[in-house]
């Protein structure tokens, strides 16, 4: 039995397929919730990053294409997110030599919340559920 999801992602695509706008969500009953901060909780980091690498991997696989993240720089954290915000994840891909590069940018509303670079090499095989 698959484990419920502890996050939403809607999709919209551009006509070229350079770049992609996500809509997410993290779940108020998300166990990232538990100890991040009891009282005042606030999604992690980790689980943005995680989100953005999700939308990445399944971006590609709707190309044909398994990826797997190989690299993440240039991060910056700008605003904390709370239980059921909705942040869109932005981002534009661009090819380098053999691999992929990914600039991507989290907003709320139209404030950033966090931003980077994901840099991925080209698979047989698809990255979801590592």
């Amino acid at each position: 039995m698959a484990a419920e999801p502890w996050h939403n992602l809607f999709r919209d695509r551009d006509a070229m397929g350079a770049m992609a706008d996500i809509r997410a969500t993290v779940k108020k009953d998300s166990p990232w919730f538990s100890g991040h901060f009891p009282g005042n909780p606030i999604v992690p980091g980790l689980a943005i990053l995680a989100m953005v690498k999700e939308a990445i991997c399944e971006e590609e696989s709707v190309r044909g294409k398994a990826i797997r993240v190989e690299h993440v720089r240039r991060v910056r954290f700008r605003l904390p997110v709370k239980p059921d915000d909705i942040l869109t994840l932005s981002f534009t891909r661009s090819r380098q030599a053999e691999n992929l590069s990914y600039s991507f940018r989290v907003f709320l509303d139209t404030n950033p919340v966090c931003s980077g670079v994901v840099d991925a090499a080209i698979l047989s095989e698809c990255c979801l559920g590592e």
